[in-house]
C-alpha cells in the first residue's frame, strides 16, 4: 500500500515567534477573541471557518482542561508556499502553529495541489495551541504533542488506520524512544510516527470512561512534574506499562488487516467496523460529559439562593469583518 506524507503536513513551533506576516491575508473577521485573517479570494471558506472555530475550540479546551485562554490569531491562505514564506517552515506544511503566541497559519491547498481537509487541519493546529496552554508550555515529547493534535482533530482518518495496520504486520511499530526520532526520519517513518502517536494518545484518552486521567496528566504537568512522574500520578502505572498495555492490544484491534492486505477482503468492508468502534467510544465519552454536566447543574441549583431569578445565558460571540 502506498504511504503518504502525514496529515499534518502540519507543524507546531514552540520557540520564539518568527514574525509571521502573510501578505495575501488582507481581509479580517473577528469572532470573540479569535482574529481570522484571510485572502479575500477565500471569503466564503473563511466565513465557514469563522462560524465553526468557537465550537471547535470549546470542545478541545473542555476535553483538555475545562477553560483556556481563547485568544487565537489565524491566517488562512491559498497555497502552502505562502506558509513557507511567512514562517520559514518546509513547503510540505499545509498548517503551522506557534503555540506560545496562539498564531496559526493554514492553507486551502495541500502541497500536491489537492484541497486541504480544512476542518481537520484547523482542529489539529488549535489542539497544538490548547495543549501548550493546558500544560503551561512545559517541554513534551514530540510523539505526545503530535498524538494529542491528531487525536483532538477528532476525525476517523482511514489513511492513518491503514498506515498503522501495515506497520503492525510489516516493519513494526517503533518503541517510544525510536518513535520520537522517527518524526525526523524519511517520509515512511514520519507517516508511521504520526499514526502510532495518534493511536497511543487515543489509548490514553479513552482508557477511562470520561477522559479524566488525561486531564489529570495535563494538570500534573502544569504543576511542574516531569512527564514520566505526571503519567504515573495520573494513570497509576508507568509510561512503560501503558506502552506495553497499548501494544498488547494492537494486533487484536487490527486483526482484519492481513485479509485486506492479501486481497481476501476489500478494505471498504471493514471500515464500517472501524468507524463504528470509534464513534461508539466517542458516544461513551460524551455521555459521561453529559452526566457530569447534569450533576454540576443540579449542585449549582441546590446552592443558588431561592428567588434569585438567575438563569444560565449564552452570550453570542461578536463578529466584525473588514
Amino acid at each position: 500500500m502506498a504511504l503518504m506524507l502525514p496529515f499534518g503536513q502540519a507543524k507546531a513551533e514552540a520557540g520564539k515567534p518568527v514574525g509571521w506576516q502573510v501578505s495575501t491575508a488582507t481581509s479580517k473577521v473577528i469572532v470573540g477573541r479569535v482574529v481570522l485573517n484571510y485572502d479575500p479570494a477565500l471569503h466564503d471558506e473563511a466565513m465557514e471557518l469563522a462560524a465553526m472555530i468557537p465550537e471547535w475550540w470549546s470542545e478541545i479546551e473542555r476535553s483538555m482542561a475545562g477553560d483556556l485562554d481563547d485568544r487565537l490569531d489565524i491566517n488562512y491562505v491559498n497555497h502552502p508556499g505562502r506558509i513557507a514564506e511567512a514562517t520559514g517552515m518546509p513547503r510540505w506544511a499545509a498548517g503551522v502553529a506557534h503555540p506560545p503566541t496562539g498564531e496559526i497559519v493554514i492553507a486551502r491547498h495541500a502541497p500536491d495541489g489537492s484541497l486541504s481537509d480544512l476542518d481537520n487541519l484547523m482542529r489539529h493546529e488549535m489542539a497544538h495551541v490548547a495543549l501548550y496552554r493546558a500544560t503551561d508550555g512545559v517541554p513534551l515529547p514530540r510523539w505526545f504533542h503530535e498524538g494529542v493534535a491528531e487525536s483532538f482533530a477528532d476525525r476517523v482518518d482511514l489513511l492513518r488506520v491503514q498506515t498503522l495496520a501495515a506497520a503492525i504486520f510489516g516493519v513494526g511499530v517503533p518503541p517510544l524512544d525510536e518513535l520520537e526520532r522517527s518524526f525526523r526520519g524519511d517520509p515512511q517513518e514520519v507517516t508511521i510516527a504520526y499514526a502510532a502517536a495518534r493511536d497511543l494518545v487515543n489509548h490514553l484518552r479513552y482508557r477511562d470512561a470520561d477522559g479524566a486521567d488525561l486531564r489529570q496528566l495535563f494538570a500534573e504537568l502544569r504543576q511542574g512534574r516531569s512527564f514520566d512522574a505526571a503519567v504515573l500520578r495520573s494513570y497509576g502505572v508507568t509510561l512503560g506499562e501503558l506502552e506495553v498495555e497499548w501494544r498488547t492490544g494492537l494486533r487484536g484491534r487490527f486483526s482484519w488487516f492481513p485479509m485486506v492486505g492479501s486481497g481476501e477482503l476489500p478494505f471498504f468492508l471493514v471500515m464500517p467496523l472501524v468507524t463504528y468502534a470509534y464513534f461508539r467510544r466517542k458516544r461513551q465519552l460524551k455521555a459521561s460529559w453529559a452526566r457530569l454536566d447534569r450533576e454540576d447543574r443540579e449542585e449549582r441549583a441546590r446552592r443558588a439562593p431561592r428567588g434569585s431569578g438567575l438563569v444560565g445565558a449564552q452570550v453570542p460571540a461578536t463578529c466584525r469583518c473588514s
